[in-house]
Order: C-alpha cells, then sequence, then structure tokens
C-alpha cells in the first residue's frame, strides 16, 4: 500500500448526538425536535450550502428558539469523543505512509475537533464535504479526493464506517475497508494480512 484515506466519523472519533439533545434539553430546548426538519439541515450543512450563523438560526428555530447560539454550537460540536485504538493504527502509520481525510462533516464540527484533537496533525491533507460540496457516496467527492491526494487508487486503503460509502469508494478504485469499531481486532488482522505489519 502507498497511502491510507480516513473517514472521521465512528472511525478516529465516536459520536452520539444524543449528547446534544441532552445538552439543549438542560439548556430549555424542546424536549422532541422535528427529527426530518433535522436530518435536511445537518445535510444542506453538510453539502456546504449554509453558513454558520444561518445553520445556528435554523437550528434554533427547530428547537424551539429557547437556547443562545452559543450553546447550540457548543452543544452540536461536543457530540465526540476518541476511538483510541484507531488513534493507536494511526500512530503506527505515522511516518511510514501519507495519512489523509474524507468526511462528510461540517464547518462547525471540524473546527472544533481539528482544534481539540492532536491526531489530526497527523494528516497532511483533506477532502471535506462542506468544503467541497459534495458528499459520500457521490463519485465526484472520492474522484477529488484521488485527485487532490494524487494517490494511486489500486494502491490506497479507504476506511469508513458505512456500506454505502464504501461501495462508493471500491467504484472510484480505491481499497476499500469497512470499519465497526465493536470489531476493531478485526479491522487491524485485515491490515496485517494485506501486509501492513506496523500496526
Amino acid at each position: 500500500m502507498d497511502a491510507f484515506i480516513f473517514d472521521i466519523g465512528n472511525v478516529l472519533l465516536r459520536f452520539d448526538y444524543g449528547r446534544a439533545h441532552r445538552a439543549l434539553a438542560r439548556a430549555g430546548a424542546k424536549a422532541a425536535p422535528d427529527m426530518q426538519a433535522l436530518e435536511s439541515l445537518a445535510l444542506r450543512y453538510e453539502r456546504g450550502l449554509l453558513d454558520d450563523p444561518s445553520f445556528l438560526r435554523e437550528l434554533s428555530g427547530i428547537f424551539g428558539g429557547a437556547v443562545p447560539e452559543e450553546t447550540l454550537a457548543s452543544a452540536w460540536q461536543e457530540i465526540f469523543e476518541p476511538n483510541g485504538p484507531m488513534w493507536d493504527v494511526v500512530s503506527g502509520l505515522d511516518g511510514k505512509f501519507p495519512l489523509y481525510l474524507l468526511s462528510n462533516t461540517n464547518s462547525l464540527q471540524h473546527a472544533h475537533v481539528e482544534r481539540r484533537y492532536e491526531i489530526f496533525s497527523k494528516f497532511s491533507d483533506g477532502v471535506f464535504s462542506y468544503r467541497a460540496g459534495l458528499l459520500k457516496p457521490e463519485p465526484e467527492i472520492f474522484a477529488l479526493a484521488i485527485r487532490q491526494f494524487g494517490v494511486r487508487p489500486e494502491r490506497t486503503f479507504y476506511i469508513d464506517d458505512l456500506a454505502a460509502n464504501i461501495e462508493g469508494a471500491r467504484a472510484a478504485g480505491l481499497r476499500a475497508m469497512l470499519y465497526d469499531s465493536d470489531a476493531h481486532g478485526d479491522f487491524v488482522a485485515a491490515l496485517r494480512g494485506h501486509g501492513v505489519q506496523c500496526v
């Protein structure tokens, strides 16, 4: 293998939106937001169709308008925790292979995790949905990543936790591996089976 491309959510970092809902409920937000509206808003934000102030205004409306925007932003960001075993893998690969990121994310969360978690200093470049105006598993975002990183897809591992994204990556020619954080040992064994002995 020549290079590795990692997803962020549920690969490098576990996340739980329940944390955001509980934090907002404590701050006075209504307990049962319109989940369809929330999911639609999140997708538009991840595609880069909204700037941060517009997103927070719409989010405030979904949660009843009772929560300050600063509290909304903090709750939206504080959903993550490190996936320690995957960090160990990244540390083993660091310095031996180029490491890249490819993630469906948004500007508030991306800025937060880059600032908070040192693991991201090990990655030399990334393609992020909100900047690209594209979402995985759309073919164009994989093509963009391959072009931007300058990798040979047939010699590049891509790791993601969603089967649809794995299918999209494989269609683009990448050596894609589905990751389950509850079966991390299987992932490490698969890497070693491909000759990656530094993990």
